[in-house]
């Protein structure tokens, strides 16, 4: 495997993963000849040009974002800020979780996979409008809609690509809970997996209350495990997965 090697044309490479070599995050391509190499987020013009063949490839992104009045613009300035900073950040506290379940937890999931959907879970956040990602105040009804559709968009652009069902399906539902009150609606004869979703999501929204964001200060590893335990309250996250990121936060996370 080559790191950052050059690339002459991006419509001749398919995105075949994500990897993590010393806890940061790198996409895996591969070009016409089976050459496989990585780019890091900061590599935008080969990322734009991907995400537009992923576009093209896929008829039913362009009627989701025209029903949801998006304009089909790629924002390469937030996948660099994602992948550099929340992305990598949710996979290092999703293995780490993942670390501290109990050994017969683990042998239920494909560490693999749960990084690589990790990784990747905010991919379609680069057709989510900035005024919507970065507005300081509250999002209306009509923005959280908008913001809602980012893992559906994940999903469909990356099913143009060499990912696994599983990993799909991971980034698919990363916004469910036990309780199947979250985004996308599942089907109803839905067999996700409901412990890798659960591991993602933990980590996606841990990751996401330690960051400083527009609307709101960075909180504390305190007052971030106290949000998520109330949803283990309400039902919507396993007790055996919180008990893990604690453990996780307490050994590895600094206020």
């Amino acid at each position: 495997m080559l790191l950052n090697t050059p690339v002459k044309e991006s419509k001749d490479i398919s995105l075949e993963g994500a990897v993590q070599i010393n806890h940061s995050s790198f996409f895996v391509y591969k070009d016409n000849n089976g050459k496989t190499f990585l780019k890091t987020g900061r590599d935008e013009k080969i990322h734009k040009s991907l995400v537009q063949k992923m576009i093209d490839l896929n008829p039913h992104i362009a009627r989701l974002l025209k029903r949801y009045h998006i304009k089909p613009l790629i924002d390469t300035k937030t996948l660099r800020e994602l992948t550099n900073g929340h992305m990598n950040d949710t996979c290092n506290i999703a293995i780490g979780v993942y670390s501290m379940l109990p050994v017969e937890i683990q042998s239920k999931l494909n560490k693999t996979i749960l990084k690589e959907a990790s990784m990747l879970h905010d991919l379609g956040k680069v057709l989510i409008p900035s005024k919507i990602l970065n507005k300081p105040a509250k999002l209306n009804v009509k923005e959280r809609k908008i913001m809602n559709i980012h893992s559906t968009l994940g999903y469909e652009l990356l099913k143009t690509q060499n990912l696994s069902d599983d990993t799909l399906t991971l980034i698919r539902y990363h916004h469910q809970n036990l309780k199947h009150t979250g985004y996308p609606v599942l089907p109803k004869d839905n067999t996700f997996a409901d412990l890798g979703v659960q591991i993602i999501s933990i980590a996606d929204k841990y990751s996401a209350l330690r960051e400083a964001r527009v609307y709101r200060r960075r909180l504390t590893r305190t007052e971030a495990l106290l949000i998520l335990y109330r949803e283990v309250r309400e039902g919507k996250i396993m007790p055996s997965v919180y008990n893990a990121l604690f453990k996780y936060a307490e050994m590895n996370d600094i206020d």
